[in-house]
This record gives C-alpha cells, structure tokens and sequence, in this order.
C-alpha cells in the first residue's frame, strides 16, 4: 500500500481528519509529512502498516495525535506532553500575548504561572522575552501534580529557560500563602480547570485520554477560580501591593465569574478579552492594595 492510497482512502478519511492522518501516517513511518508529499509512490512496510493500523485505531477512539507523539505545538515552541497533563490549545496562546505586553512595563515583578501542566504558558513568556529584561523578574511554576510538574522541568530545560523559573508544588496559590512571601507587583497567569461535570461527561470522548485534574471544577466550572481569587484576597491584604491576575475562561462563564468576582473581590478592576473569534477568553483582574 502506497503513501497516496492511505492519503485518499474515503474509509479512512470518514472516521478521521485529514490532517490527523497526515500525522499518524508520519508517526507510522517516522517521516515527516513534507518527505510524505513528496514520495506519494512509496510503499509501506509490513511493520510501518501494523504501527499505521494501530495508531488508526487509537485515534478512532478519540486519542489525542498529541499523546501518541508525545509533542504539541503552543506559541511557536514544541512541547513534550503526556497523559499527566493538559494538552496546550491555541486559544491559551491568548494568556502569553497578555502577559508578555504586561512584563517589560513594571519593575520589580514576580511572574506565578498557576497551574502550570505542560509549562506551555511560563516557558513561553520567559522564552520570548530578552535576557535583560529575564534575569530581572522571578518566575515561579506551580502544580498540585508533581507528576505533571516533572513535566514541566523536562519542557523548561529542552528549551534552556530551567534556570529562570522555580518549580513549586502548590495548590494553587497555597506555598506562598504558607511562606508569607511578599510581593511588590505580582502577575498571576492561570489556565485552571474550568469544565463542568455536565459538560465533560457531554464531551467524554473527546476529553477522556486527558487528566480530570487539569479540566474539571466544581460550580459549573468556576469552583478553582473562586479558590483562586480567595487567595489573592489573602495575598492582597497582607503581602502585595499590586496583583495583575490574567486567566483563561470558556466564553460562557463572564456572567458566573463577574458574581464570583463580587463575593471574593469587589474591589478589584476586571476586564474581558475577546479572543480572535470575538468570545470572552480571558480575564484580566487587577487589583492595587496602594490606593485602597
């Protein structure tokens, strides 16, 4: 069986995606996708059409290409992954622009990536900006997991930015609470959980590979945010003066969130951000302790 037959094959291209067969074809082979086009006459082998069967049928059930090839793509970088933590989506992508426009314009400032998974989001903002600019701001990348902040570790030192960021196991915000640590201006980025039961046992398929710890929260999926800005209250009133918190939301929890914003911090400025399909992707909270 040829490159060309496995590309055109409507059987195959009825239960999968195009582009997902170009990958699992490239896995199988272990050639990349240009070799591929240009070799559309070349045979498989017996073992490369066993792996290409066996990778088929994996995705048929919904596996993630991610976790089969164990990399993902996020903001120009390749990231390693596994069923430890989230895959990285391109709408995160969002969270890194935010803070990156943020970071050059305050001094001094310690940057928190919340949950951190992958490393995807603070190995992206430390990578893209200048080494004068690094060595001025501590970094700090917090999971519950310690498997998934192993993760973490192995993507930072495959792209040499390990020595810029403290790896902490932390339920969210809870190690620097335990400290005491002060802060003079704060950034907390956060792609939390935020899937509601209803809607992950809706989606199961499509979420299943991944881990329910990094997608599913209480209160129709706002129950880690409210967590969340619990402790900047606490970090607020007693070791910061200015809290900067960007974090990732799906479009239809604005209105949950704003109530949950008034119980846990009325005094604090908020703003949606439109992604690029115009929804509510992110939330920016900001809050200055100076001028209360």
């Amino acid at each position: 069986m040829t490159v060309r037959h496995i590309l055109r094959d409507k059987k195959i291209l009825s239960c999968i995606a195009p582009l997902d067969l170009e990958l699992i074809l490239s896995l199988a082979t272990n050639r990349p996708r240009e070799y591929l086009f240009a070799h559309p006459e070349q045979k498989l082998s017996l073992k490369e059409l066993d792996k290409f069967n066996s990778f088929l049928i994996r995705r048929k059930k919904g596996e993630p290409i991610a976790y089969m090839t164990g990399k993902k793509e996020f903001y120009g970088l390749e990231f390693e992954v596994n069923r430890n933590v989230l895959i990285p989506r391109p709408e995160t992508e969002l969270l890194v622009e935010k803070a990156l426009d943020l970071v050059p314009e305050v001094e001094p400032l310690t940057v928190i990536d919340v949950g951190t998974g992958s490393g995807n989001i603070i190995i992206s903002v430390v990578e893209n900006l200048p080494a004068n600019i690094r060595k001025k701001i501590d970094f700090y990348a917090t999971d519950v997991s310690k498997k998934a902040l192993f993760k973490t570790k192995n993507n930072a030192q495959k792209h040499k930015v390990a020595q810029y960021i403290k790896f902490i196991r932390s339920d969210l915000l809870e190690y620097f609470l335990k400290k005491k640590t002060k802060f003079e201006n704060l950034l907390i980025v956060a792609n939390l959980p935020y899937v509601s039961a209803s809607i992950y046992k809706k989606n199961i398929r499509n979420l299943r590979y991944e881990p329910e710890l990094a997608l599913i929260s209480a209160e129709k999926g706002l129950g880690h945010y409210r967590r969340l800005l619990r402790q900047i209250a606490e970090i607020k009133s007693d070791y910061a003066l200015r809290i900067i918190c960007f974090a990732e939301i799906s479009p239809e929890q604005k209105n949950g969130l704003a109530k949950i914003m008034k119980d846990e911090l009325p005094e604090a400025k908020t703003n949606f951000v439109k992604d690029l399909s115009g929804r509510n992707r992110v939330v920016k909270i900001k809050i200055n302790r100076a001028s209360n």
